[in-house]
């Protein structure tokens, strides 16, 4: 059955079926558009988080589309995000680091490239040279910031200072 926009948030502030109906919804849109990326069990558990940011959120509902439209918009940014996070759950900063490209095509990109890794090892930190060869490895920030237990900026400013190291050492290298 079609409700309205209106009976879908009265439904789901009361409890009633509609949060039923939501969640065989959300399933659904979850199951056709990230079928191969989640099964069963982890496709029941993004359709409840998918469900409970649904019901978070209810207040935010402008009527600019169909209710049903935003509810499928937020569940697909909430996949998206598990998909993501999970991406990079099981490879370790180090492991990231070892990913790097460091390929070259010409000699003079090979001296530039034994240049920066010389930079790397001989001018930052323990820290910084981690976070380098996570971030160089393909880690995003978001989960450099997670795995550290402090906040996006933190990383950005530690990567920042550690470029600055790495110029300085260069030009003074190169000089």
């Amino acid at each position: 059955m079609e409700h309205t926009d209106q009976a879908w948030i009265d439904g789901l502030r009361d409890g009633t079926a509609q949060v039923a109906e939501l969640r065989d919804f959300l399933r659904r849109t979850l199951a056709k558009g990230f079928g191969r990326q989640l099964q069963d069990a982890d496709l029941d558990d993004v359709t409840q988080e998918c469900l409970l940011r649904v019901q978070q959120k209810l207040d935010t509902f402008a009527g600019h589309s169909k209710f049903t439209t935003w509810a499928a918009t937020i569940a697909v940014n909430t996949a998206l995000s598990t998909l993501r996070k999970r991406r990079y759950e099981h490879v370790g900063i180090e492991q990231a680091g070892e990913q790097a490209d460091w390929s070259a095509d010409a000699a003079t990109d090979d001296h530039r490239v034994a240049l920066l890794r010389r930079a790397i090892a001989e001018a930052l930190t323990d820290r910084q040279r981690e976070a380098v060869q996570a971030a160089l490895g393909g880690l995003p920030l978001t989960e450099l910031a997670r795995r550290y237990g402090v906040s996006q900026g933190a990383v950005y400013k530690l990567l920042h200072d550690a470029r600055r190291r790495l110029k300085q050492w260069i030009e003074e290298h190169t000089s």
